[in-house]
């Protein structure tokens, strides 16, 4: 099993045993089919759309920390968003959110058949955009001696 962080769009290029966990707090109207946004489902190529990665949503305490990079005054290290978000990250137990991951990789595996599944946490901003949660996220991992990386269609 291993973990990456990418983006919405990079959605489509997924194989089936890419599972796909949004991160954001309002996910994109068809990751859920355009109903409700606890709703799943497979693509036309078999990828499970819908789930969600709760630990990893910004809480409410966050909500206005941010106005994007053409508001952005503060670089990221320094960012009342970022530092906010790595706070509310330190407060998950690495090894109960690990042993979440690898439950769901095991329930996956045993219903679809696959040998092996990786999750991708899903973010809005591409890599490329210096104000996205995906700062945080990889500094986390790393604090707790887990390396991920962004998922490219060659990761796999």
């Amino acid at each position: 099993m291993r973990i990456y962080t990418s983006y919405f769009y990079q959605v489509r290029f997924f194989p089936p045993n890419l599972i796909p966990l949004s991160t954001a707090k309002w996910d994109p109207k068809w990751f859920h089919e355009g109903l409700a946004q606890s709703h799943q489902f497979k693509d036309k190529r078999g990828v499970l759309n819908g789930l969600r990665a709760e630990p990893f949503v910004p809480g409410i305490e966050l909500d206005g920390a941010c106005r994007g990079p053409e508001s952005c005054f503060e670089t990221p290290p320094r960012c009342r968003f970022q530092l906010g978000y790595l706070g509310q990250l330190r407060q998950l137990d690495f090894q109960t959110v690990m042993n979440r991951f690898e439950d769901l990789a095991e329930r996956i595996k045993a219903a679809e058949g696959f040998d092996d599944v990786d999750f991708a946490l899903l973010l809005h901003e591409a890599p490329t955009n210096p104000c996205s949660e995906r700062i945080a996220i990889h500094l986390w991992f790393a604090q707790n001696n887990y390396r991920i990386d962004e998922w490219h269609p060659n990761s796999i």
